[in-house]
C-alpha cells in the first residue's frame, strides 16, 4: 500500500539541487512527522531518489509538545539505521535536533546537552506565534559558545513579513537561514512563497532542505521538482551551503 502511495506519477525523474538535506522529520512516533518505521522508510527511499545522500534528520524538541532527547530518540535512530542496511538501502542517515528556542533549550544549552547537526551547526526555530523577544542575546551567547544557529524556515514566521528589515538585521548578526524547498512550491501559500523567493533573490539562504514531514509533503514536492518555475529558480541554488555540513 505505502509503494502505491509513493508511486511516481511522471516519467521525469525530479531531483532537488543539494545533496545534503538537513531539516526532516523521519524519526517515527515522536513527534508530528513519520508515525511509523515503515513510513519512515518510504520517505527515506523518496529523498534518495531526489538525489539526496546523506539525510540529517531532525525530530522537534519543544517544550510541553515534543520534549525528545537523545535517550528518546537513538533506539528509533538505530531501529530505522537496522531496516536501512537490512534492506540494502545505501544513504548517510544520522539526526539531530529542530531546536525551539523556549525554556528547555536554554537548559539544555546551560547543560552541554544540545546536539548539533555538525561540529557546532545548531538548527533552531522560533515560535510560529510571536518572535523571540530577546533573539538578539540567544544568537550573541550562541555564539559566544561556539555555535553556529541555523534559523528554520525563517519564511514562515509571518510576523517578519511585513518589516524585511529583520531579515537583513539577523543576517548581520551571522545568523544563518534554512528555507524549505516546500515553501518555494507554494505548499504554505503564496505569502510564504513570496518571502522565500525573495530571501533567494536577495542571496540570504544558506540552506535549503525538505522539511518533509509525510506523504502530502512528498506529493507536493514530487509535482514542485518537475515544473517549469522550479527549473526558473534554478539559477537561484548555486550558492547553497548544504553540502559543507
Amino acid at each position: 500500500m505505502l509503494d502505491f502511495l509513493f508511486r511516481k506519477k511522471t516519467n521525469t525523474i525530479p531531483t532537488l539541487p543539494y545533496t545534503t538535506d538537513i531539516h526532516s522529520h523521519l524519526i517515527h512516533g515522536v513527534d508530528d512527522g513519520s508515525k511509523d518505521i515503515e513510513t519512515s522508510i518510504q520517505l527515506i527511499k523518496k529523498m534518495k531518489s531526489w538525489g539526496v545522500e546523506r539525510i540529517i534528520t531532525t525530530p522537534h524538541r519543544t517544550d510541553e509538545t515534543f520534549e525528545n532527547s537523545v535517550e528518546i530518540i537513538e533506539p528509533k535512530y538505530l531501529e530505522i539505521v537496522k531496516r536501512l542496511k537490512d534492506e540494502s538501502i545505501e544513504i548517510d542517515f544520522n539526526y539531530s535536533f529542530e531546536y525551539r528556542m523556549d525554556e528547555g533549550f536554554l537548559k539544555l544549552r546551560d547543560k552541554n546537552l544540545l546536539k548539533p547537526l555538525k561540529d557546532k551547526y545548531l538548527l533552531v526555530e522560533n515560535s510560529f506565534i510571536q518572535p523571540l523577544w530577546n533573539l538578539d542575546d540567544l544568537i550573541f551567547d550562541l555564539k559566544l559558545k561556539g555555535f553556529f544557529p541555523i534559523l528554520a524556515h525563517p519564511e514562515r514566521y509571518n510576523y517578519y513579513h511585513s518589516n524585511k528589515q529583520i531579515y537583513k538585521h539577523l543576517k548581520s548578526l551571522e545568523v544563518l537561514f534554512q528555507v524549505n524547498v516546500l515553501s518555494l512550491s507554494g505548499c504554505y501559500g503564496k505569502e510564504v512563497q513570496d518571502v522565500s523567493i525573495w530571501l533567494l533573490k536577495n542571496n540570504m539562504v544558506d540552506y535549503l532542505s525538505t522539511d518533509l514531514h509525510h506523504r502530502n509533503h512528498v506529493a507536493a514536492l514530487d509535482q514542485f521538482l518537475v515544473s517549469s518555475q522550479y527549473k526558473k529558480m534554478l539559477p537561484l541554488f548555486e550558492d547553497l551551503r548544504n553540502d559543507e555540513i
